[in-house]
């Protein structure tokens, strides 16, 4: 069945075609025939409402597949009971477009099997993969063949390996992959909402699969709009994430609620020399949401777009985030990462140390992200070359040292912070998150307040 389409609203549109299928035997497949080069989610669901294939324009892989089990499915779909009625195909347009686009659906075809990779359906947020206290280390942005990216599945456990992450989100431009491979280390459900100029937001950690025909059934993108889609990532117990937020073309426009985000990316891809200043934008952001009482901490992504060869000539894993936690499981990550027990490094692992020192000489060790009940801090860095540091106190220079070892006492000012910056070849190489000294009373501004 071809199935032809044309867009011609200037703002956000759904298209929706109805199919009538009986008696399905095998499966049912969905093919981007002749497509424009879009991020336009397309969603099949079956006749009691359930999505079984969502992909987009952009997917270098064009066909999909859902059977009645998991191992008779493709990527990016569902599997279930291939039932007789109306299944729904709906084309989502986020953005200003006009054009065509061919798609075809079949059904009973013999498809590939893949029992060999995992069922999002039986992500298990709560195994734990290590009862070690530790740093742990991974990718919080990358791409597949499954949007608009070169990685292919087949390589992602050399590139794990080779760069011996402990976790790495994919975050595909509108969709979740479903089928991933089987490796020691967690692939977590997640995904990019990706509006173009209207921003791009990271869901870290994803139970479902978003439903965008019913989100985008108005008129256009407006910050109603994103609470709502931002209220469902929320209900998953999700992570909010501001992606490069000051980027010219794919920052945040909008006067957005602060409340609703857990973090902002303030380090994207620093292999791109066209990315640096926008980088360095994002960190002045960083510093306003905190002095304004924002506890939305710093995260950093390679945001690769590459495939994995080797870890010398791919993208995947620059920069990395080194997290904290006392065990490892997926969910203690994700808490974690929001309350920013975390930092960020493209120069490997830093050992840091600190420790809060009492007025009776008592020390109490500290992690990014915690508050401190006295003002003294002691502060000891280590890293395998020489940086150039930087300490920041309330959004200012407080102090600059060159070396591979930094050793400082300082006291924090009340309702104030602490973080750091490594430089390399003045490049930016660390970013920590903060550490506080009470806490900073919270502002009613918003986004565009913030990033001015």
């Amino acid at each position: 069945m071809i199935l032809n389409g044309m867009f011609t609203e200037k703002e956000c549109e759904v298209l929706t075609f109805n199919l009538n299928f009986r008696n399905i035997k095998k499966n049912i497949i969905l093919f981007l025939k002749n497509c424009p080069d879009e991020h336009f989610p397309v969603t099949l669901k079956d006749p009691n409402g359930n999505i079984r294939i969502l992909t987009t324009f952009k997917s270098k892989e064009k066909i999909f597949y859902s059977g009645k089990n998991f191992e008779e499915s493709s990527n990016c779909t569902l599997p279930g009971e291939l039932l007789d009625g109306i299944w729904k195909l709906e084309v989502a347009k986020p953005y200003a477009f006009r054009g065509m686009f061919v798609l075809e659906i079949l059904k009973d075809v013999d498809m590939n099997k893949s029992p060999s990779f995992m069922d999002i359906s039986k992500f298990d947020f709560e195994k734990q993969f290590s009862k070690k206290s530790r740093w742990y280390k991974g990718e919080l942005h990358a791409h597949t063949k499954f949007s608009d990216g070169l990685l292919d599945l087949k390589n992602l456990p050399k590139g794990i390996k080779e760069l011996n992450l402990d976790f790495i989100f994919l975050t595909d431009h509108n969709v979740v992959s479903t089928k991933t491979p089987l490796t020691t280390s967690p692939i977590i459900p997640s995904t990019e909402l990706t509006l173009m100029e209207n921003g791009h937001f990271n869901f870290l950690g994803l139970k479902s699969l978003p439903d965008y025909s019913a989100f985008l059934k108005v008129k256009k993108v407006n910050p109603e709009l994103l609470k709502t889609i931002f209220e469902w990532v929320k209900k998953q117990n999700a992570l909010l994430v501001i992606n490069h937020p000051l980027n010219a073309t794919m920052g945040v426009n909008y006067n957005l609620d602060l409340n609703d985000f857990d973090l902002i990316e303030v380090l994207n891809s620093p292999y791109n020399d066209q990315k640096t200043q926008f980088n360095i934008d994002a960190l002045k952001a960083f510093d306003g949401l905190l002095i304004n009482g924002y506890k939305i901490f710093a995260v950093g992504g390679s945001d690769s777009h590459s495939d994995f060869i080797d870890k010398d000539s791919s993208f995947l894993g620059r920069p990395l985030n080194y997290v904290h936690m006392n065990g490892f499981s997926v969910n203690k990550l994700l808490q974690s990462l929001k309350v920013g027990k975390s930092y960020i490094s493209t120069v490997g692992e830093i050992d840091f140390s600190f420790n809060e020192i009492s007025n009776k000489d008592e020390e109490k060790e500290i992690f990014f992200g915690e508050t401190l009940n006295n003002t003294l801090i002691e502060c000891s860095i280590s890293a395998k070359e020489n940086i150039s540091w930087k300490i920041i106190i309330n959004g200012e220079i407080s102090s600059e040292i060159i070396g591979d070892k930094y050793n400082f006492k300082t006291n924090l000012p009340e309702h104030g912070y602490l973080r750091i910056e490594g430089y390399k070849n003045k490049e930016i190489a660390v970013i920590t998150n903060p550490i506080f000294f009470g806490e900073i009373e919270k502002t009613n501004k918003k986004w565009l307040d913030i990033r001015k």
